[in-house]
């Protein structure tokens, strides 16, 4: 059920990337990097490779590791309008696989397993190279926890 569920929102995901592909309204740069310093339940370090579809829509590979576990997500964000160049609004949504660490602060270590991960995010990219992101990690849609990071993105932004 969990492989059925994983490719079922794949298709949705890259289904809607392709509805948005047409929509044009100014150049940006095709490829962007992101290395990202997060905090949530404890530190999180990730790399992110994003291809701008357009100004509006981008999807791309995220890979992290942190003190609950490791794990590789396809992310796409959706870039509302910009009201000045300098902010940027944005939206999306990740889905990938990683380990998560089922260990509590009560019973001590119970072990790791490979779960499902779904990722919706919201944030603000600032000046055209600094994100601020709120990421709510879900793994096999029951274990929740937010993580704030703040990045460096390489790339991307107007041409």
């Amino acid at each position: 059920i969990t492989m059925k569920k994983f490719i079922i929102l794949s298709v949705l995901l890259f289904s809607a990337t392709n509805i948005f592909a047409q929509i044009e309204d100014y150049n940006v740069r095709r490829i962007e990097v992101e290395p990202s310093f997060g905090m949530g339940r404890g530190l999180e370090m990730a790399l992110e490779v994003r291809n701008n579809i357009n100004a509006y829509w981008d999807v791309g590979v995220r890979a992290s590791i942190s003190n609950v576990g490791y794990n590789s997500v396809i992310v796409s964000d959706y870039n509302f309008a910009r009201p000045n160049k300098n902010f940027l609004f944005f939206a999306g949504v990740g889905l990938g696989l990683g380990t998560y660490d089922e260990s509590d602060y009560i019973d001590g270590p119970t072990g790791t397993s490979t779960q499902l991960k779904f990722m919706p995010r919201a944030g603000v990219e600032l000046f055209q190279h600094v994100r601020l992101t709120l990421n709510l990690n879900t793994y096999n849609f029951s274990s929740i926890y937010p993580i704030v990071s703040l990045g460096i993105v390489f790339g991307g932004g107007r041409k």
